[in-house]
């Protein structure tokens, strides 16, 4: 069967400066970035570290290489904690981690990508003088990791069943591999909705990505 092509980027670009869009309904913690300059942090050296703006950051001393080939890099993500939430992404032989922060909207179109028994979604185009050519998205990258704003419900006990406590829009991270094409776009657009902080509701003004660079494209 062809590859599924959804063009998705007068849909993203509107969803991300208006607010239609839902969190996702999914657990997490965390409060919004406020930086704005599109960035782009790529993984090569062993021992690469370092924050890129966004909220994701490379674990120190996160690479591991793989006996099949390929690597195995550490992330941490900013969720507005004490401490950052792990997460660990498998590459393939020759790949590059990149890690870019941009602001909304994007520009950028994905689609989805059949390879074997599995599903990938990959840039097919990255609009000229979008803030995604800025920050060095390349067609052919695959997403594999995007914050995202979830709604947390709140903790209900024996003695708040009359009165539940209301649920909270939370940053947070949507990992993309094998999920369903409208999901990860969902999870995109999920950044159109204010955060819920101590301080009040706080847009989220910006995207963290974690791409995947094949060795045809790097």
């Amino acid at each position: 069967a062809p590859p599924r092509r959804t063009r998705v980027v007068v849909r993203i670009m509107r969803a991300l400066l208006a607010t239609p869009a839902a969190p996702l309904r999914l657990r997490a913690a965390g409060r919004a970035s406020a930086h704005r300059r599109a960035s782009r942090h790529v993984v090569r050296a062993a021992n690469a570290d370092g924050y890129t703006g966004g909220g994701i950051a490379l674990a120190e001393d996160g690479r591991r290489a793989r006996s099949s080939g390929g690597f195995e890099q550490d992330f941490e993500i900013a969720l507005g904690g004490e401490t950052p939430a792990p997460v660990t992404a498998k590459f393939e032989p020759g790949s590059e981690a990149v890690i870019v922060t941009i602001p909304r909207p994007l520009g950028i179109a994905f689609e989805e990508k059949t390879v074997g028994i599995y599903t990938q979604i990959v840039v097919d185009e990255v609009v000229e003088g979008s803030n995604a050519a800025k920050a060095d998205v390349k067609v052919g990258d695959i997403l594999r990791i995007t914050t995202a704003v979830f709604n947390v419900p709140g903790v209900i006990d024996v003695t708040a069943w009359l009165n539940p406590p209301k649920s909270t829009n939370c940053k947070a991270f949507y990992v993309c591999d094998q999920k369903p094409f409208d999901k990860v776009m969902d999870a995109i657009k999920s950044h159109a909705v204010p955060v819920d902080t101590p301080d009040g509701p706080v847009e989220i003004m910006e995207v963290g990505l974690v791409l995947e660079r094949p060795a045809s494209a790097a």
